[in-house]
């Protein structure tokens, strides 16, 4: 703990290790005692004279300064047990850091923040997960399908695992189905790692996302969609452009001209939807006429 900040408390050393401040000061003196070369004094703090140990590895500013980011995007995106993990781990590498870097580090702690919101709590499996697919277990776990109903029991070889939209996906074969599977973990109900391990070549998981990409995009009918947005609302479209498929954007005297290519016209309709009458519909007709049906709808309901 001495070495993972310039300076540190008596009071923070005793917090930390739920101890009392008298114990805290005779340890350090033993410390002392034993040629560790720790500066300072009680009521002022501690440190550890630069230079005593030689870290295993050196990180330069650019590097701690990328993991203390990262530090900050777990807390959304994983389990408690991966964040505890993460965190024990940042603390080893402040360890090893020169004293200005720590000093950068204790800075930029405060003055980094992600405010995504979570959307619900993660699963705690992911670390499971990580060890079965690195052995090669096999696991049974009791999944709940989407549509609700009775969880199904499944015994899976798994191959990897994947962080998209919020939420964690485990990719692994399944012996009952005979084929690649992709699970959301938030429904596992339950996750049992079994001591057999499988011998069976799997693909990788990277080519397995591709190849779902690509087949999910062959089952697209897509079409173009054109739509004129008033000026005064364009920069409302622009943030989410990209998303329904912008392929040509063109400013023009009455608006902003965009051309998108969509695979639903009824998803397109309920995003245009928002912007009432600062959105003109220039193709398709059919697009046209879902935007007056949901005008209705609206109408009817809110009178």
């Amino acid at each position: 703990m001495l070495q993972t900040k310039k300076i540190i408390t008596a009071s923070d050393i005793a917090d930390r290790f739920e101890t009392s401040l008298r114990t805290v000061y005779r340890d350090i003196k033993t410390l002392k005692n034993a040629g560790i070369p720790i500066i300072g004094d009680p009521g002022i703090g501690y440190s550890i004279t630069d230079g005593y140990k030689l870290p295993p590895i050196m990180f330069n500013e650019g590097e701690a300064l990328s993991l203390l980011t990262a530090e900050k995007f777990m807390v959304n995106i994983t389990d408690n047990e991966t964040q505890d993990y993460y965190s024990s781990a940042m603390n080893k590498i402040r360890a090893v850091l020169r004293s200005s870097e720590k000093q950068a580090l204790d800075i930029l702690d405060d003055s980094i923040a992600i405010t995504q919101y979570k959307l619900e709590e993660h699963k705690p499996y992911l670390q499971e997960l990580f060890k079965c697919i690195a052995s090669k277990q096999l696991i049974q776990i009791s999944y709940e399908k989407a549509g609700g109903g009775s969880p199904s029991e499944r015994i899976l070889e798994p191959i990897g695992c994947y962080h998209q939209s919020n939420h964690w996906y485990l990719v692994a074969y399944c012996q009952e189905k005979k084929d690649y599977r992709t699970f959301k973990i938030n429904r596992i109900q339950n996750l049992t790692s079994l001591e057999t391990t499988y011998t069976r070549t799997h693909i990788n998981l990277q080519h397995y996302l591709e190849e779902q990409a690509k087949a999910w995009k062959a089952q697209q009918k897509g079409q173009v969609v054109e739509v004129l947005f008033d000026h005064s609302i364009a920069e409302h479209a622009q943030r989410r452009k990209y998303y329904f498929g912008l392929i040509e954007e063109i400013n023009e005297e009455d608006g902003i001209r965009m051309k998108f290519w969509v695979p639903s016209i009824e998803l397109m309709a309920r995003w245009l939807v928002a912007f009432t009458n600062k959105a003109q519909i220039i193709q398709p007709k059919a697009l046209h006429d879902r935007l007056g049906e949901l005008g209705k709808e609206l109408f009817d309901h809110y009178q």
